[in-house]
């Protein structure tokens, strides 16, 4: 698992090119995912508008989107014995510019601000005062996208980040990521792609390849790839679509160099499965309502040599969030 909140990353990132799902796509050209990147981690519920345009159809040379987006954790109980409450709120934007015909540069930035509350006893290593009261998360991506004939496209780019608690070494908490990837129009209906994503570690180098799709069941329904997960689109209107979404969320934090774990890591992973609801506005403004349950919780702490200090799982409990995002 020291590789997993990479993974994380990773896929934000791919995930990051289809901000715009099928209206940003070039011919012979598809996106990986289906959805934005969420901050540092894995793909969060931030779902586009999809088929906006006709395959093939070229989109605008320029755009930018504007994101917010805020996420309540109610009271989750932990086998420890604590009770952890988490909320998250998110600002980035994507910008999107044609270099020339055929080949489109997107970049990304996104920061989330975290606080986390754990009511537990004062001997145990979640109770110590201010643990992650305060953490952060910066990413900065960058994508080049290109058609290679009307079937297959290519796409590349890299991401780096910086997560950890406010007062982390910037440092020690800053991390970088590449990948490659081609995709494949099997039919109007039918995308596939498949990504090379490369990053180092402590020393060591990790390719992993990561599959996507999105298939378009009729004018009504959609199944795709949503960086590490599922959704399951379902038009109620031309403006308002339902989501049902399952998806596995991986973080880590870099700790400060306060008790309890000196300069260690804090990993939280979650595996949302809920609904999401969003109405498009005037074209260019989209709002969304989400909820759920989270099917399995783990909290892990490791100490600054990459040791395991503690791992504790959570019962099942429901989240819930809101969203907005602006075209410009």
């Amino acid at each position: 698992m020291r590789y997993a909140w990479m993974l994380g990353v990773a896929l934000s990132l791919v995930a990051s090119r289809a901000a715009n799902g099928a209206s940003d796509t070039l011919p012979g050209q598809v996106p990986l995912t289906n959805t934005p990147p969420a901050v540092g981690m894995a793909s969060t519920t931030n779902v586009p508008a999809m088929g906006k345009l006709s395959l093939g159809q070229r989109p605008m040379g320029r755009g930018i989107e504007l994101r917010t987006g805020y996420r309540l954790d109610p009271s989750s109980h932990y086998n420890d014995g604590s009770d952890v409450t988490a909320q998250r709120v998110r600002l980035g934007a994507i910008m999107r510019r044609s270099i020339r015909p055929g080949l489109m540069l997107m970049g990304d930035v996104d920061a989330e601000y975290a606080t986390y509350t754990f009511n537990q006893r004062d001997d145990t290593i979640f109770g110590k005062s201010g643990f992650m009261q305060d953490a952060v998360t910066l990413r900065l991506g960058l994508m080049v996208l290109a058609p290679i004939n009307q079937k297959w496209g290519w796409q590349a780019g890299g991401s780096v980040s910086i997560s950890g608690e406010s007062q982390a070494d910037l440092w020690e908490a800053f991390n970088g990521v590449a990948l490659g990837g081609v995709s494949y129009i099997a039919s109007p209906d039918l995308k596939w792609s498949l990504s090379l994503v490369g990053f180092g570690f402590e020393g060591s180098g990790l390719v992993i390849p990561i599959p996507g799709f999105d298939w378009k069941i009729s004018e009504r329904y959609r199944l795709a790839t949503q960086g590490p997960g599922l959704i399951f689109t379902t038009m109620l209107s031309p403006a308002t679509k339902l989501h049902v979404l399952a998806r596995w969320e991986y973080r880590q934090y870099r700790l400060d160099d306060d008790l309890p774990v000196p300069g260690g890591k804090y990993y939280d992973q979650r595996y949302p499965v809920g609904l999401e609801l969003t109405r498009r506005f005037f074209h260019v403004l989209e709002v969304a309502v989400e909820g759920g349950v989270y099917a399995y919780q783990q909290m892990m702490i490791r100490d600054k040599d990459d040791n395991k200090v503690v791992t504790v799982v959570g019962d099942q409990s429901v989240y819930v969030g809101l969203r907005m995002s602006v075209q410009l």
